[in-house]
């Protein structure tokens, strides 16, 4: 269960990236299917999270530690500038 609905939000992120769309489509789809939406429930249960706050959760956990893994690649921005060009 909790590895279905957690690939569910990893999609939707990755494809739509902005919070708002990623959501949107989100409610989309707990609406349509049942069996999403008792796993969704399920799933914030287990995380603590309520139902409203649940996607939201994950979203920024996800986002951080997106965030996280480029910065243990380039750990300072310059560093990262000269290897690409930027200023």
């Amino acid at each position: 269960m909790d590895r279905d609905i957690t690939e569910v939000f990893e999609n939707l992120i990755q494809k739509y990236r902005e919070y708002e769309a990623a959501y949107e489509v989100f409610l989309t789809m707990i609406e349509s299917d049942e069996t999403l939406q008792e796993d969704y429930s399920e799933w914030c249960a287990a995380m603590g999270y309520s139902e409203k706050k649940g996607f939201a959760g994950f979203y920024d956990e996800y986002i951080e530690r997106d965030d996280t893994i480029w910065d243990s690649i380039f750990p300072n921005r310059e560093e990262y500038n000269d290897e690409f060009g930027k200023e």
